[in-house]
């Protein structure tokens, strides 16, 4: 019994050193030109997701801090990933919209990744985030 237990326990604590080893820091500079409000991120694991704008593997909202706001996303798997980002200027946490739909507040997308009548697709942002972390930088016009 007392050997089932500790073999229980040391196969917890191996599965525990496990996932903390396998996990990256995703740092971002967000820079935006409008004052004050806060900073909507967004971060995609996949193409579908991304397109469609639900289920995050992670996000934040975070207070805009000056030109450039730095974000830390910590923990996260080491693969491709894609961001979004926008400036609620707001601060009715959404991207607010013109009656044409068109965006009214700044928003961008990793690796300044820019789409035609929309927003660019996962392959166009994505990046690849190995186990030592990362540094992405991009614009939210």
């Amino acid at each position: 019994m007392k050997l089932a237990i500790m073999a229980g326990v040391l196969a917890t604590f191996l599965a525990g050193l496990a996932s903390t080893a396998t996990a990256a820091d995703l740092t971002l500079d967000l820079s935006t030109r409008g004052s004050g409000g806060r900073i909507a991120v967004a971060v995609y694991r996949d193409a579908e997701a991304f397109r469609r704008g639900e289920g995050p593997v992670a996000s934040r909202m975070v207070d805009r801090t000056g030109a450039v706001t730095s974000v830390v996303i910590t923990g996260l798997p080491p693969g491709r990933y894609a961001v979004a980002a926008f400036h609620d200027t707001d601060g009715n946490g959404d991207l607010t919209l013109w009656p044409i739909g068109l965006p009214r507040e700044a928003y961008g997308f990793s690796r300044n990744a820019r789409g035609r009548f929309g927003p660019p697709t996962f392959s166009a942002a994505a990046f690849d985030l190995p186990a030592a972390g990362a540094r992405q930088a991009f614009a939210l016009r």
